[in-house]
């Protein structure tokens, strides 16, 4: 092999090993950092948010390669260097794509208490008339199933097994009738 494929099998071959590391980053292989970003940009908007590492890396990926299989398979350097750079961005362009694809099916876990306003729950701990003791209810979240506490403004204590509905919050008491 020339030393100008030699150079291009290099930057494939880095570029290969680093998207390795950044996927095994993103799997669980590392959390060095909570906040890591998938796609490799923040949230804003502009040319910054599509200039990231990962999108180097993929570019590189493809550029490497793809300009190393035409430069052996006889197609001039200009010509495999303008192949592997087509290649190179059609490489960021599909990650970019697959990657915003994937975050839409990203899930919130965390709970919030407002939009349980209109769900039925059942009753755990008893809940006093009147609002006069606060008792717990269990309710199903998106989080999963959760125990809240709750008061009441009912005539009658709420027993244990009892299906009630919410319906407001204040603070972090759930009211139930």
């Amino acid at each position: 092999m020339s030393e100008w494929e030699w150079v291009h099998a290099a930057v494939g071959g880095a570029a290969a090993v680093i998207f390795l590391f950044q996927t095994l980053g993103a799997t669980g292989g590392s959390d060095a950092d909570d906040s890591f970003d998938p796609t490799g940009a923040d949230a804003h908007e502009g040319l910054s948010s599509y200039l990231s590492v990962r999108n180097f890396v993929a570019f590189f990926l493809g550029y490497g390669w793809v300009t190393l299989a035409a430069l052996l398979s006889g197609v001039t350097a200009g010509a495999a260097s303008l192949l592997g750079s087509v290649a190179g961005l059609i490489f960021v362009v599909t990650s970019f794509f697959l990657i915003k694809t994937f975050l839409k099916f990203q899930e919130d876990g965390s709970l919030k208490l407002e939009s349980l306003v209109g769900k039925h729950a059942s009753v755990y701990i008893t809940i006093g008339a009147r609002g006069t003791s606060a008792g717990k209810v269990m309710i199903d979240t998106k989080a999963g199933r959760v125990e809240l506490p709750a008061r009441s403004d009912s005539e009658e204590d709420l027993r244990p097994g009892r299906m009630v509905l919410v319906v407001k919050i204040a603070g972090e008491v759930l009211w139930v009738e």
